[in-house]
């Protein structure tokens, strides 16, 4: 399923100065796409966090990162290779929400009123909290396979509650991004025409991270006979 059957817009009334402009978007779309672990620079921005988003030359990229959550073998050490991909994208992800926070603090400049890229930046940032909460909570699943595959007995029954509540936090990421849509149409034309763009080279990327993740929550509940548990769909 599409985020959206057509690119989504994006940010605020009169325009300060275009590179304002820039910055304040590339803020937004490294948000969306750190919510589901993709990779901001498909989007062809060019700033200094996109780059620092998505490694150095001594780190590796968002893309490897994801790889290795998803694509790592089911047993012990492939998914201890997992949780740690994992804990490096929730890091990166924390910076990325002080970062928006301050942002969001910055636009509403301690007026009472929250702006419309105030409100788009807040429900970036709750998008991408969530998002973090479905990844350590996928961590978490992982970490009871591993318990079950060295003789964890209750680890079983606990692996059924977080089956239960990755889908409710699958369904809240959809429910967030919707919702951080429909504050993205609030915005001036000027820059709803820039965010369409990016959003529109960045919506592949962003749906393949949504089903990878997706498809190894799957893989995981298999692994422990719990896939029924689980209800990935979206909200």
């Amino acid at each position: 399923m599409s985020v959206s059957q057509r690119p989504f817009p994006f940010t605020r009334g009169a325009v300060p100065n275009r590179q304002r402009v820039k910055n304040q978007i590339s803020a937004v779309a490294l948000l969306l796409v750190w919510c589901v672990s993709a990779v901001a620079a498909r989007a062809g921005v060019v700033s200094h966090e996109t780059k620092r988003a998505n490694g150095d030359q001594h780190g590796p990229t968002l893309d490897r990162i994801l790889d290795t959550v998803t694509e790592s073998p089911l047993n012990q050490e492939g998914l201890d290779q997992s949780n740690v991909a994992i804990d490096q994208i929730v890091r990166r992800a924390n910076r990325l929400i002080g970062k928006t926070n301050r942002e969001r603090a910055k636009e509403n400049n301690g007026s009472g009123t929250n702006s419309p890229l105030g409100q788009v930046l807040g429900q970036a940032s709750l998008t991408l909290t969530d998002a973090d909460g479905y990844l350590l909570k996928l961590k978490e699943l992982q970490k009871a396979a591993v318990a079950t595959q060295t003789g964890g007995i209750e680890a079983k029954e606990d692996a059924r509650e977080m089956c239960k509540d990755l889908s409710l936090k699958y369904k809240a990421i959809w429910t967030d991004l919707k919702n951080l849509k429909v504050a993205i149409k609030t915005l001036p034309w000027r820059q709803r025409v820039l965010a369409d763009f990016m959003v529109w080279k960045m919506e592949p990327t962003l749906i393949s991270a949504i089903q990878k993740i997706r498809q190894r929550t799957i893989q995981v509940g298999t692994a422990l006979t719990l896939e029924a548990e689980l209800d990935l769909k979206a909200g």
